[in-house]
């Protein structure tokens, strides 16, 4: 079977790749498949409750998992793959316990039996665990933005748990937090937690929950991707399960397998020259494992080697599904660039020809430092990243006219660009002047 046949076959198999989502993609253009101008809720596509519901109940029969809203608790997914232990522990325990096996087990820590599990043991590396600052999260559309903070789990599914016997290889848990700069960043509780089943031999490769504050399964991710756009000065809504989450993780309009986002280290301490420029005040760490920004430290090695090990594995997988996105340049670009190095590289180094066309030039700093602070967010992982010089030289165009829409334009809900803010007229004007020139 080709790899077209495959995405035919996922596609076919899903039955979610709506009106809604095909529409969404072609918005990206400003045209519909007829050429008409196409209206639209949001920028990224939101989903629904009953499409979230729909997912549910599809996914229980294919894993022989029962995911209830409502009911369902991280508790009890946890024990599904191998790790009878509570969510709130994985939450709070330090990084460096959850990846040494004998203290991660112990009886202070997860607490985690043999029996039922043939007598396995915890190994090494069953375990990822890196804490980060997080601007993706951030609603950024505010005065005062608060920094976000995520804690990332990633757990090998231990042999002969109910989850091996149904394909699933591993499970990436995102606790997310919000902390005002001065704050202890993990002091408080995860107000969303997101999870990524991965299931290599499954047609859908890649599977999503989403758990609420009080633990228990939840429909939607609330986020403030499209705060720009939204009434009453809200400031975030809600993104559903599947289609909230496959569109930021390379299948748009759920038209074919998603992937594994890789970590982006450097574009986290891009972010301290322009809106958390507090945190740099206070010197916060943002590898929050590492204690340091200083990656000469003793400290900070093994907190990025953490990061190092995710995205060797988020490459994996992107490549087992399409090795020559995008999405698996990027995560390539970061590892070849990081492979002998913890330091911060400048967004002109990390540049990554994908197709045909020049990579981006010192002279082109200043015009891509915008691109990197305003459409990142988005275009890091949704429908092309902004790193990919000739995947921007032939959208500058419809980018002039998402960043300062006409009149009627402006009238299409979710066409305004970037979604997340409303650009001061001299930053529109200066990323209009940029792309205006671009060839």
């Amino acid at each position: 079977m080709t790899k077209i046949d495959q995405e035919k076959n996922w596609m076919g198999t899903k039955g979610t790749a709506s009106l809604v989502g095909l529409l969404s993609l072609s918005l990206l253009f400003g045209v519909s498949p007829g050429g008409r101008a196409v209206p639209s809720e949001s920028a990224i596509t939101t989903g629904s409750q009953a499409q979230a519901r729909d997912y549910y109940i599809r996914i229980s029969g294919l894993l022989a998992f029962d995911a209830k809203p409502g009911v369902t608790t991280l508790d009890d997914f946890l024990a599904f793959v191998g790790y009878p232990t509570a969510g709130g522990k994985l939450e709070a325990l330090d990084s460096d316990v959850l990846m040494n096996p004998v203290q991660a087990a112990s009886a202070d820590a997860l607490n985690l039996p043999t029996h039922g599990l043939n007598g396995a043991t915890l190994r090494d590396g069953d375990i990822l665990a890196s804490r980060f600052f997080a601007p993706k999260i951030v609603n950024i559309s505010v005065p005062t933005p608060i920094p976000g903070w995520r804690k990332l789990v990633r757990l090998r599914v231990r042999p002969d748990s109910r989850a091996a016997r149904v394909g699933l290889e591993s499970v990436v848990i995102l606790f997310n937090f919000f902390a005002r700069v001065g704050e202890q960043p993990f002091s408080g509780h995860s107000f969303n937690t997101q999870v990524m089943l991965l299931a290599p031999s499954r047609p859908d490769r890649l599977y999503w929950l989403d758990f609420a504050t009080n633990g228990t399964l939840s429909l939607a991710l609330n986020a403030s991707f499209d705060a720009a756009d939204l009434p009453g000065g809200t400031g975030t809504r809600d993104y559903f399960v599947p289609d909230g989450c496959n569109n930021c993780h390379g299948s748009p309009g759920n038209l074919r397998p998603p992937m594994v986002n890789y970590l982006d280290t450097d574009h986290w301490f891009d972010r301290l020259e322009n809106d958390f420029a507090s945190l740099k005040t206070t010197n916060t760490s943002l590898l929050f494992d590492a204690h340091t920004n200083d990656p000469s430290q003793v400290s900070f090695a093994p907190a990025f080697d953490a990061i190092r090990r995710f995205n060797e594995e988020a490459l994996l997988q992107n490549s087992a599904i399409r090795s020559s996105s995008f999405e698996a340049q990027a995560a390539r670009t970061w590892l070849s660039l990081h492979a002998h190095s913890d330091q911060h590289f400048p967004p002109v180094s990390r540049s990554f020809p994908a197709g045909k066309g020049p990579a981006w030039q010192s002279a082109e700093a200043d015009g891509l430092d915008r691109l990197n602070r305003y459409c990142f967010r988005c275009h890091g992982s949704i429908r092309f990243s902004i790193f990919d010089r000739q995947a921007v030289v032939e959208r500058a165009g419809i980018m002039r006219q998402r960043i300062n829409p006409g009149k009627q334009q402006s009238r299409i809900a979710g066409f305004k660009m970037p979604p997340d803010r409303d650009l001061d007229p001299s930053e529109k004007q200066a990323l209009d002047d940029f792309l205006k020139k671009l060839k």
